[in-house]
């Protein structure tokens, strides 16, 4: 008998080929990943470029990885990451309708989203619902291959869900008959392209009743973003992308006018085409 500890890999079972499984993935990569590179180099800080990459990965790798035997006491992971420099990729097996595992993967998504956001890296990328398999060897499937191509139309610094995860969420909204009872309706805002993201500042909001928001998480937010439109105001190509976030960001605190006012929102003139709720037109 083989000594070989048992994986925890959720698409691995011992003594069976892979195969694939109905999955929500998720692809994502940092924003202007490679001038940031470029740029600690040509200014001899690469160590320090270096360091705050991987402070900013481990802290939000945090929320991605709560699949320890105290927090999950099963055989089996929930789901599969795989990770290289700024690409990550997790493959979670569904159930069902997918609600839960869609539901899941928007928190931990928007709580690493944020995290990494507040060291000054802002990700992009996509979610799908599809076939996956997903471990250290292999990484394949239509929902992989959707998330892949959505990540090149998020465009900017957000994660999308691609036609076939709004396509479950929109279903499963219309069984609310009040929109706004919908869990969905916090997870995710609509934008102007008429694309669904995470709303990953929602995040600061997790202790709502019981303390109030993270102001502390929120202000940090709005900090580095001035940074980065400080950083690229001379390349318009990439400072557009983080007047979106500016946008973003100015348009959650409006959302809430109990606890953020003007002094928690980028000053200037945020030119970008701001998001909505998701609209009522569900089915």
């Amino acid at each position: 008998m083989s000594n070989k500890p048992q994986s925890r890999n959720p698409y691995q079972r011992d003594g069976q080929s892979p195969k694939f499984l109905r999955s929500v993935c998720a692809y994502m990569d940092v924003l202007g990943y490679k001038e940031m590179w470029y740029r600690a180099e040509q200014d001899g800080l690469q160590n320090s470029f270096l360091q705050q990459l991987y402070e900013a990965s481990e802290e939000g790798q945090q929320w991605l990885w709560p699949n320890d035997n105290d927090f999950w006491p099963l055989d089996k992971d929930r789901y599969a990451i795989k990770a290289f420099t700024d690409n990550i990729v997790i493959g979670w097996p569904v159930r069902g309708d997918a609600e839960p595992e869609l539901g899941s993967i928007f928190s931990s998504v928007a709580y690493f989203q944020l995290r990494l956001a507040n060291h000054g890296f802002f990700l992009r990328g996509a979610i799908a619902l599809g076939d996956a398999y997903v471990d250290d060897v292999v990484v394949l499937g239509s929902a992989f291959r959707e998330a892949y191509e959505g990540e090149a139309q998020a465009a900017n610094p957000r994660i999308i869900l691609t036609g076939s995860a709004t396509k479950a969420v929109r279903k499963r909204l219309s069984y609310y008959s009040r929109l706004d009872h919908a869990p969905q309706y916090r997870d995710l805002f609509q934008d102007s392209d008429g694309k669904l993201f995470v709303n990953y500042l929602e995040t600061v909001l997790i202790a709502e009743r019981e303390q109030g928001p993270f102001y502390d998480e929120l202000l940090r937010h709005k900090e580095r973003i001035a940074e980065r439109l400080h950083e690229f105001h001379s390349d318009p190509r990439i400072k557009s992308k983080y007047d979106w976030v500016a946008s973003y960001h100015n348009y959650f605190c409006d959302q809430y006018p109990q606890y953020f006012d003007q002094s928690h929102k980028i000053d200037g003139d945020v030119r970008q085409a701001r998001p909505s709720r998701i609209v009522a037109d569900v089915v």
